[in-house]
């Protein structure tokens, strides 16, 4: 039984594989030991957490699967990507170009799924209003959390700029911390609401149960 590890970039990636994925996964009868690790962006000083460049996301892909028997993918954003990345693009509708270039680097090894959120995991947290209603207790700043479902019927389309990315307008909404409230929300959103607004993230679920069950 091949294990399932997850390469993130932070500690609230590790929340939603903890709490919303690996529960998921569970309920779809898998039972494969299943394991998150931060990146590793500099040895010496062992520093973990965010995307530094392509070649430290390489080694760290490299280096879990040189372990055997494991099937490895990756939650990272497209918010800020570096541009090292093969066919970079800054056209969030192709993040599919950059992630085939990806498996293509790694040789198309069956046991790499690249994923990359489109644009950042808060997106996800747009998928329900009831994550943001356990945050905040103001009428006019849950109007403005309103306001923007309905401008981005898919979160995954809430633009990326550095003033515009989903995590920048919760900021301006109210005084969001990231893995506190981060963690509140998506639990209360839970995973069946993302599914059903987020395509990417759906495809990405999908190829993962796939490929375990296979």
């Amino acid at each position: 039984m091949k294990r399932l590890v997850f390469i993130v970039e932070g500690d609230t990636e590790i929340i939603l594989v903890e709490k919303i994925i690996m529960p998921y996964l569970v309920a779809q009868g898998i039972t494969n030991p299943v394991n998150c690790q931060t990146i590793t962006t500099n040895r010496k000083q062992n520093k973990k957490g965010g995307v530094s460049t392509y070649g430290k996301f390489k080694n760290e892909v490299n280096r879990t699967l040189r372990q055997g028997n494991v099937l490895v993918t990756t939650l990272i954003d497209f918010f800020k990507l570096p541009a090292d990345f093969p066919e970079f693009t800054h056209d969030s509708h192709n993040i599919g170009d950059i992630e085939t270039a990806i498996l293509k680097d790694f040789g198309d090894n069956e046991n790499f799924i690249p994923y990359i959120q489109r644009h950042e995991l808060e997106a996800l947290m747009f998928s329900s209003r009831d994550g943001f209603d356990l945050v905040i207790d103001d009428e006019k700043k849950i109007a403005l959390i309103d306001a923007i479902n309905k401008e981005y019927p898919n979160p995954e389309d809430i633009n990326n700029s550095p003033q515009t990315a989903p995590s920048k307008r919760l900021g301006k909404i109210f005084n969001y911390d990231k893995t506190g409230d981060g963690e509140m929300i998506l639990e209360m959103v839970g995973i069946e609401p993302m599914l059903e607004k987020c395509p990417r993230f759906a495809e990405w679920i999908g190829k993962i149960v796939n490929r375990l069950k296979g």
